[in-house]
């Protein structure tokens, strides 16, 4: 039997310590990536962007947990909650 994973997209705020997760059923990466930044350059912020493959989100988020440490996980990313 083989696993496939799946893409998750990660956004971090590296001045806030914390972090979004947003699945693969969610939005499209691309868009979320601009959509990211343009909401980063209005609010004068910096946000970083990746995407990475797991199982599920409960083992990226313990990925993201265990290399981010410190980082608050905040759910998925929304322009809203970027404030």
């Amino acid at each position: 039997m083989t696993f496939e994973n799946v893409v998750f997209h990660v956004i971090v705020d590296h001045a806030q310590k914390s972090f979004f997760i947003n699945g693969a059923g969610r939005s499209n990466g691309i868009r979320l990536h601009y959509e990211m930044n343009r909401v980063a350059r209005e609010r004068g912020r910096r946000l970083r962007d990746f995407d990475m493959r797991a199982p599920s989100q409960e083992a990226a988020l313990l990925e993201l947990q265990s290399s981010l440490t410190g980082y608050s996980f905040l759910g998925a990313w929304t322009p809203e909650s970027s404030r």
